[in-house]
Parts: C-alpha cells; sequence; structure tokens
C-alpha cells in the first residue's frame, strides 16, 4: 500500500524502511517536498493562501468540524442504516472503558441501542460490528433477544472483526446476514465453566471462612471445596443443558440449519472465517459494498447513497455518498469513493484501541 501510493516500487520501499532508522528523514522518502518547522510551514501556507505577512492563520481542527451539523450540509437526508459496536468482553450491565483502554460490552447498553435502532421508523437497516471474544452467557442471551428482535423489524447484518467467537458468536446468531474476514476468529460454539478452588491459599494466608446456606446445593460454589459428586454432575448437567437447549438451537435456528449439524462443527470448535463460510457459520466476506446491499436499502449506486449513521455509544463519522459528479469517470469515482471509505477507517463494528482494520 505505500509503495502504491508513493508510486514506488516495493522493493524500493521495503530498502528504505529497513535503513530509515540510520539515513536522514530526506533520504527515507524521496517524495517528500521538504521539511520545515513548524513556523516556517505556517509561513508558506499563508503565502499560498494570500495572507499577509501580518494576518493570524486561521487553523480549523477536526473537533470543529465535528461541531457542524449534519443538516447543514445536506446529509442527514432519506433512510438510515445504523452501525452499532460491540467490541471486548461481554458482561452484565453497561458497557465500560478500563483505564488501560479495554472496552466491555455491556447487556444494557448494547440492548438498549439495539431497541432504539429498531423503534426508529427512519432506520432501514442496522449492522452491528462484532469483536468480542464472548464473556458471561446470561448477557449474552440478553443481547441476542435484542437482536433477534431487531431482525423481526428490519434486516440486521453482523459485520465480524478480529475474533467473534464463542459470546461473540452467540449474539450474531439470529442476524439475517453474517458477515466476516478470512481472517477472523470465530465460532467456539460451546460452553466453558468451573470454579477456582483456593483453600490451600487461604490455609497458607491464616484465612478462615464460616458459611451460612440452606439447602442442599447452596454450598456449591465455595471456593474452599471441591465439587462433591452429586454437584458435580448439577453443575455438568446445567452446562449441558446451556449447551444444547440453549446456544445450539439457537443458533441452528438463525444459521437455518439442524442442531445436530450445529452441534457437530459447535462443542468449542475454532474456525477462521473463510472455514466458518464453507460450514455456514458465515455467509460471506466482510466488505462495506456488500454489507449496504445486504442490508438491502433498495438504493442503487448511481441514485444518492444514504448516510451512515451511528447508534452506538462512541461517535462515527458521518460518510458522504454521492451521485458521480458530471465529467468524472467510473474509475475516478470509485478512487475518490474509496478515500471517502478509507478516511473513516470504516470503524464498523464498540472497536477498542487496536482492532486491526475492521472492514477492507
Amino acid at each position: 500500500m505505500i509503495a502504491l501510493g508513493l508510486d514506488m516500487n516495493g522493493a524500493t520501499v521495503l530498502e528504505q524502511v529497513d535503513g530509515a532508522s540510520n539515513r536522514p528523514i530526506r533520504g527515507v522518502i524521496s517524495d517528500l517536498d521538504g521539511v520545515a518547522y513548524r513556523d516556517d510551514l505556517e509561513k508558506e501556507l499563508k503565502k499560498q493562501l494570500g495572507y499577509k505577512d501580518s494576518d493570524d492563520l486561521h487553523m480549523a481542527r477536526g473537533s470543529d468540524y465535528r461541531k457542524i451539523s449534519q443538516e447543514s450540509l445536506g446529509l442527514n437526508k432519506g433512510e438510515k442504516i445504523a452501525i452499532i459496536y460491540g467490541t471486548g468482553d461481554i458482561g452484565s450491565g453497561k458497557s465500560a472503558n478500563s483505564f488501560g483502554g479495554d472496552q466491555s460490552i455491556g447487556s444494557d447498553t448494547m440492548a438498549k441501542a439495539l431497541n432504539d435502532a429498531r423503534d426508529d421508523k427512519s432506520i432501514k437497516a442496522i449492522v452491528l460490528r462484532v469483536d468480542s471474544p464472548g464473556g458471561s452467557g446470561l448477557a449474552s442471551d440478553v443481547i441476542w433477544h435484542a437482536v433477534d428482535a431487531a431482525n423481526k423489524v428490519k434486516p440486521v447484518v453482523v459485520s465480524m472483526s478480529d475474533v467473534a467467537a464463542s459470546g461473540g458468536y452467540y449474539i450474531s446468531a439470529s442476524a439475517s446476514k453474517i458477515v466476516a474476514e478470512p481472517s477472523t476468529i470465530t465460532g467456539s460454539i460451546g460452553v466453558v465453566g468451573g470454579k477456582p478452588v483456593v483453600k490451600g491459599l487461604y490455609d497458607w494466608l491464616g484465612f478462615t471462612n464460616e458459611y451460612v446456606m440452606r439447602g442442599k446445593n447452596a454450598g456449591m460454589f465455595r471456593e474452599t471445596e471441591k465439587f462433591s459428586p452429586d454437584e458435580r454432575k448439577k453443575f455438568e448437567d446445567w452446562l449441558k443443558t446451556t449447551y444444547y437447549s440453549d446456544f445450539v438451537p439457537k443458533v441452528a435456528k438463525g444459521r437455518n440449519k439442524s442442531a445436530e449439524y450445529i452441534d457437530s462443527v459447535g462443542q468449542g470448535r475454532v474456525w477462521t472465517g473463510a472455514q466458518g463460510k464453507e460450514r455456514g457459520l458465515v455467509d460471506d466476506p466482510d466488505n462495506i459494498d456488500y454489507l449496504m446491499n445486504v442490508a438491502d436499502y433498495n438504493m442503487r449506486r448511481d441514485q444518492d447513497l444514504q448516510k451512515v449513521v451511528n447508534y452506538s455509544i462512541r461517535i462515527l463519522d458521518v460518510i458522504p455518498r454521492k451521485a458521480r459528479p458530471e465529467g468524472t469517470t467510473s474509475e475516478e469515482w470509485e478512487r475518490k469513493k474509496s478515500r471517502y471509505i478509507g478516511s473513516a477507517n470504516w470503524m464498523v463494528g464498540v472497536e477498542p484501541k487496536n482492532a486491526g482494520n475492521p472492514i477492507r
């Protein structure tokens, strides 16, 4: 991509990258027009823009442009697609960001976003961007229910990012379509459970525990005792019931497959996006044109493609899709549209700080 953007030979770019640390910047990329201090750059900008030397250079930041209303630019017209992000471990309650920058998917936050998008009549389709290794089974089921309810009203298309496995696949299962990148980690249709036993650590620390319990299995999850035979059987039965009576049937219904088939590709197995497509867990490779077509806006390519609206806990730049201007060839217009896409990075799908390239 670097070589293509600079119109250079790939081997030349690689050579310059390998030697970059020991060479001055002018020698690294020959396409640079020059190197200057900030004040010299501002002087050059003033000169090219027709400013006087005594004039202040007015600079506009991206944050300033974000304050401009969509309506004033004529972008808030027509139908809409809602894009909802789901990134991080899945848990009950509200989505949150940690001090380290990691994000989590809260079932309350996600269900509300899906319900709001479902009930908004100006929104004709929903894209759910999933980047999650899973988490709480209960929280995943709450989100699955919200996706299923929304899908009965309008198309819901799941776009998988780097990982959409276990609970990440669970919340995707009832969508109209599932698209993923070939290298996406997905599947992991299964249930894992257990408990730690730390009695030895407590004894070493001098801690003691007293429990007040009522009922045969009230102390089943005590961290100081192993499962009794009856408790182990009950716990295993619960895991099997969750898998065979909940997870598998819901995936089977969403993918229009038999429960037996889903079990054969499930049982915790992990697949790439390409392997998932071969096994019917994924519909197609992930790309924005496919997403827009699947969402089925009843829009044609020669018409004004409508704006994309973020319905998430994060802000997404509105990406204009305009009709091809007169005098512009199809090839030139495709290149311009690709720049629109690249400028917004198509963050379809809640993204962590290093989520890779969401939609290519």
